[in-house]
Protein backbone atom coordinates (compact mmCIF):
# COMPACT_ATOMS: atom_id res chain seq x y z
CA UNK A 1 0.00 0.00 0.00
CA UNK A 2 1.52 3.30 -1.11
CA UNK A 3 0.52 6.15 1.19
CA UNK A 4 0.36 9.87 0.39
CA UNK A 5 3.65 10.53 2.15
CA UNK A 6 5.43 8.23 -0.31
CA UNK A 7 5.99 5.37 2.15
CA UNK A 8 5.09 1.87 1.09
CA UNK A 9 3.67 0.54 4.35
CA UNK A 10 3.60 -3.00 2.99
CA UNK A 11 7.37 -2.95 3.60
CA UNK A 12 6.80 -2.05 7.27
CA UNK A 13 4.26 -4.57 8.57
CA UNK A 14 5.86 -4.52 12.03
CA UNK A 15 5.41 -0.74 12.26
CA UNK A 16 1.80 -1.04 11.10
CA UNK A 17 1.11 -3.71 13.72
CA UNK A 18 2.68 -1.59 16.48
CA UNK A 19 0.74 1.51 15.46
CA UNK A 20 3.71 3.82 14.80
CA UNK A 21 7.50 3.81 14.65
CA UNK A 22 7.94 5.08 18.21
CA UNK A 23 5.96 2.19 19.65
CA UNK A 24 7.88 -0.44 17.69
CA UNK A 25 11.21 1.22 18.50
CA UNK A 26 10.32 1.20 22.20
CA UNK A 27 9.49 -2.50 22.00
CA UNK A 28 12.91 -3.17 20.48
CA UNK A 29 14.66 -1.02 23.08
CA UNK A 30 12.90 -2.93 25.85
CA UNK A 31 13.73 -6.28 24.25
CA UNK A 32 17.40 -5.27 24.12
CA UNK A 33 17.31 -4.66 27.87
CA UNK A 34 17.96 -0.91 27.72
CA UNK A 35 16.28 1.75 29.83
CA UNK A 36 16.14 4.16 26.90
CA UNK A 37 12.85 5.77 25.98
CA UNK A 38 11.70 6.44 22.43
CA UNK A 39 9.75 9.66 21.95
CA UNK A 40 7.68 11.24 19.23
CA UNK A 41 9.39 14.09 17.39
CA UNK A 42 8.01 17.60 17.72
CA UNK A 43 6.47 17.65 14.24
CA UNK A 44 2.83 16.45 14.35
CA UNK A 45 3.08 15.24 10.76
CA UNK A 46 5.79 12.75 11.72
CA UNK A 47 3.99 10.99 14.57
CA UNK A 48 3.66 7.70 12.68
CA UNK A 49 6.99 7.63 10.85
CA UNK A 50 9.60 9.36 13.04
CA UNK A 51 10.99 8.98 16.56
CA UNK A 52 13.85 10.23 18.71
CA UNK A 53 15.85 8.67 21.56
CA UNK A 54 17.85 10.87 23.95
CA UNK A 55 20.45 10.42 26.67
CA UNK A 56 22.43 13.26 28.21
CA UNK A 57 23.38 15.72 25.50
CA UNK A 58 23.14 13.11 22.73
CA UNK A 59 20.13 12.12 20.64
CA UNK A 60 19.35 9.89 17.69
CA UNK A 61 16.54 10.63 15.26
CA UNK A 62 15.02 7.65 13.45
CA UNK A 63 12.65 7.68 10.49
CA UNK A 64 11.22 5.33 7.90
CA UNK A 65 12.32 5.92 4.31
CA UNK A 66 10.42 5.63 1.06
CA UNK A 67 11.21 3.00 -1.54
CA UNK A 68 12.81 -0.14 -0.13
CA UNK A 69 12.44 -0.76 3.59
CA UNK A 70 15.05 1.16 5.55
CA UNK A 71 15.33 3.04 8.81
CA UNK A 72 17.46 6.18 8.68
CA UNK A 73 19.34 7.27 11.79
CA UNK A 74 20.83 10.70 12.46
CA UNK A 75 23.26 10.91 15.39
CA UNK A 76 23.42 14.34 17.05
CA UNK A 77 25.18 16.27 19.76
CA UNK A 78 23.75 19.74 20.51
CA UNK A 79 23.85 21.79 17.32
CA UNK A 80 25.84 19.28 15.26
CA UNK A 81 25.06 16.03 13.46
CA UNK A 82 27.98 13.62 13.83
CA UNK A 83 26.91 10.56 11.85
CA UNK A 84 24.21 8.94 9.74
CA UNK A 85 23.05 5.37 9.32
CA UNK A 86 20.69 3.35 7.15
CA UNK A 87 19.52 -0.19 7.94
CA UNK A 88 16.52 -2.38 7.22
CA UNK A 89 16.74 -4.10 10.61
CA UNK A 90 15.41 -2.10 13.55
CA UNK A 91 17.31 -4.35 15.96
CA UNK A 92 20.56 -3.22 14.33
CA UNK A 93 19.34 0.35 14.65
CA UNK A 94 18.72 -0.15 18.37
CA UNK A 95 22.24 -1.52 18.80
CA UNK A 96 23.72 1.58 17.16
CA UNK A 97 21.47 3.92 19.14
CA UNK A 98 22.46 2.30 22.43
CA UNK A 99 26.17 2.48 21.65
CA UNK A 100 26.08 6.13 20.58
CA UNK A 101 24.00 7.23 23.56
CA UNK A 102 26.40 5.36 25.84
CA UNK A 103 29.15 7.65 24.51
CA UNK A 104 30.95 5.19 22.21
CA UNK A 105 33.32 6.91 19.77
CA UNK A 106 32.50 7.17 16.09
CA UNK A 107 35.16 4.73 14.88
CA UNK A 108 34.12 2.07 17.36
CA UNK A 109 30.50 2.64 16.41
CA UNK A 110 31.23 2.09 12.73
CA UNK A 111 33.26 -1.05 13.41
CA UNK A 112 30.38 -2.54 15.37
CA UNK A 113 27.66 -1.20 13.06
CA UNK A 114 29.12 -0.78 9.54
CA UNK A 115 25.95 0.86 8.23
CA UNK A 116 26.88 4.00 10.21
CA UNK A 117 28.88 6.62 8.32
CA UNK A 118 30.58 9.88 9.30
CA UNK A 119 33.10 12.31 7.89
CA UNK A 120 36.54 13.52 8.98
CA UNK A 121 35.11 16.77 10.33
CA UNK A 122 32.88 14.88 12.79
CA UNK A 123 35.86 12.81 13.88
CA UNK A 124 37.91 15.98 14.40
CA UNK A 125 35.09 17.48 16.48
CA UNK A 126 35.02 14.35 18.60
CA UNK A 127 38.65 15.11 19.54
CA UNK A 128 37.67 18.64 20.57
CA UNK A 129 36.44 21.94 19.18
CA UNK A 130 39.95 23.24 18.59
CA UNK A 131 40.63 20.23 16.35
CA UNK A 132 37.39 20.79 14.44
CA UNK A 133 38.12 24.49 13.93
CA UNK A 134 41.63 23.74 12.67
CA UNK A 135 40.24 21.08 10.32
CA UNK A 136 37.66 23.52 8.89
CA UNK A 137 40.31 26.14 8.25
CA UNK A 138 42.41 23.58 6.35
CA UNK A 139 39.36 22.70 4.26
CA UNK A 140 38.62 26.31 3.45
CA UNK A 141 42.17 27.24 2.55
CA UNK A 142 42.43 24.26 0.22
CA UNK A 143 38.87 23.73 -1.08
CA UNK A 144 38.08 20.76 -3.27
CA UNK A 145 37.28 21.65 -6.91
CA UNK A 146 33.67 20.52 -6.46
CA UNK A 147 33.05 22.74 -3.43
CA UNK A 148 30.35 25.41 -3.86
CA UNK A 149 31.49 28.57 -5.61
CA UNK A 150 30.85 30.62 -2.47
CA UNK A 151 33.93 29.08 -0.83
CA UNK A 152 36.14 29.82 -3.84
CA UNK A 153 34.89 33.41 -3.86
CA UNK A 154 36.12 33.81 -0.30
CA UNK A 155 39.61 32.47 -0.94
CA UNK A 156 41.56 35.75 -0.86
CA UNK A 157 39.89 36.84 2.36
CA UNK A 158 40.40 33.45 4.02
CA UNK A 159 44.10 33.46 3.14
CA UNK A 160 44.50 36.90 4.68
CA UNK A 161 42.37 36.00 7.71
CA UNK A 162 44.32 32.80 8.36
CA UNK A 163 47.34 34.91 9.39
CA UNK A 164 45.28 36.66 12.09
CA UNK A 165 45.35 34.54 15.29
CA UNK A 166 42.09 36.00 16.61
CA UNK A 167 40.18 34.92 13.52
CA UNK A 168 42.05 31.60 13.14
CA UNK A 169 40.76 30.66 16.62
CA UNK A 170 37.13 31.15 15.52
CA UNK A 171 34.90 28.76 13.61
CA UNK A 172 34.15 29.97 10.04
CA UNK A 173 30.81 29.03 8.47
CA UNK A 174 28.55 30.18 5.63
CA UNK A 175 24.96 31.33 5.72
CA UNK A 176 23.12 32.52 2.62
CA UNK A 177 26.22 33.60 0.72
CA UNK A 178 27.90 35.25 3.74
CA UNK A 179 30.85 34.06 5.81
CA UNK A 180 30.38 34.18 9.58
CA UNK A 181 32.70 33.63 12.54
CA UNK A 182 31.67 32.27 15.93
CA UNK A 183 33.51 30.83 18.93
CA UNK A 184 31.87 27.40 19.02
CA UNK A 185 31.38 24.84 16.29
CA UNK A 186 27.80 23.74 17.11
CA UNK A 187 25.12 26.01 15.74
CA UNK A 188 23.31 28.02 18.40
CA UNK A 189 25.90 27.69 21.16
CA UNK A 190 27.49 31.06 20.41
CA UNK A 191 26.46 34.04 18.32
CA UNK A 192 28.28 35.16 15.22
CA UNK A 193 30.92 37.78 16.03
CA UNK A 194 31.46 39.02 12.47
CA UNK A 195 30.33 38.67 8.87
CA UNK A 196 31.96 38.92 5.45
CA UNK A 197 30.37 39.10 2.00
CA UNK A 198 32.39 38.82 -1.22
CA UNK A 199 31.24 41.17 -3.96
CA UNK A 200 33.61 40.13 -6.73
CA UNK A 201 37.08 41.13 -7.93
CA UNK A 202 38.69 40.16 -4.62
CA UNK A 203 36.73 42.73 -2.61
CA UNK A 204 34.49 42.28 0.43
CA UNK A 205 31.88 43.90 2.63
CA UNK A 206 32.32 43.35 6.37
CA UNK A 207 30.22 43.79 9.51
CA UNK A 208 30.37 42.89 13.18
CA UNK A 209 27.70 40.82 14.87
CA UNK A 210 24.87 42.80 13.26
CA UNK A 211 24.60 41.10 9.90
CA UNK A 212 22.11 43.68 8.65
CA UNK A 213 24.97 46.15 8.37
CA UNK A 214 26.10 44.20 5.30
CA UNK A 215 23.03 45.65 3.63
CA UNK A 216 22.58 49.24 2.60
CA UNK A 217 19.68 51.56 3.20
CA UNK A 218 17.55 52.16 0.16
CA UNK A 219 17.06 49.97 -2.92
CA UNK A 220 18.69 46.57 -2.67
CA UNK A 221 21.31 45.71 -5.23
CA UNK A 222 22.56 42.30 -6.20
CA UNK A 223 24.39 40.48 -3.43
CA UNK A 224 25.40 37.22 -5.08
CA UNK A 225 29.07 36.28 -5.33
CA UNK A 226 29.56 37.84 -8.75
CA UNK A 227 27.09 40.67 -8.17
CA UNK A 228 27.56 44.37 -7.67
CA UNK A 229 27.98 45.91 -4.21
CA UNK A 230 24.75 47.08 -2.60
CA UNK A 231 24.24 50.77 -3.46
CA UNK A 232 24.85 53.07 -0.53
CA UNK A 233 26.46 50.40 1.63
CA UNK A 234 29.96 50.38 3.10
CA UNK A 235 32.58 50.42 0.40
CA UNK A 236 33.97 47.00 -0.49
CA UNK A 237 37.61 46.57 0.41
CA UNK A 238 40.40 44.17 -0.60
CA UNK A 239 41.15 41.13 1.53
CA UNK A 240 43.87 42.42 3.86
CA UNK A 241 42.04 45.66 4.59
CA UNK A 242 38.81 43.72 5.09
CA UNK A 243 40.45 41.64 7.82
CA UNK A 244 41.43 44.78 9.73
CA UNK A 245 37.96 46.27 9.32
CA UNK A 246 36.34 43.06 10.53
CA UNK A 247 38.46 43.01 13.68
CA UNK A 248 37.57 46.64 14.36
CA UNK A 249 33.86 45.91 13.90
CA UNK A 250 34.09 42.91 16.24
CA UNK A 251 35.92 44.94 18.91
CA UNK A 252 33.33 47.70 18.69
CA UNK A 253 30.49 45.22 19.21
CA UNK A 254 32.23 43.51 22.14
CA UNK A 255 32.82 46.83 23.90
CA UNK A 256 29.29 48.12 23.25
Amino acid sequence: MLEENGLDYSRYPDVTAAGDLRSLLQDELDSAGTSLQAEHTESPGWVLTHAVVRAGDRRVFVHMTSGDRAFALDFWTPGLQLAHGLTSDLRDAVGAISMFLDGVGLRHLRVARPFVSFGPFAEAFERGEAEAIAFRWRQLLHPAPDWPQRWHGLHDFLVAASDEPRLRALYPFTSHFDLGFRRSVPDGQSRALGWVRPVGNGRYLVAGSNRRKLHAAGPMGRTNWDGDPVPGGPAPTPAQESVALLLTAMDRDIQA
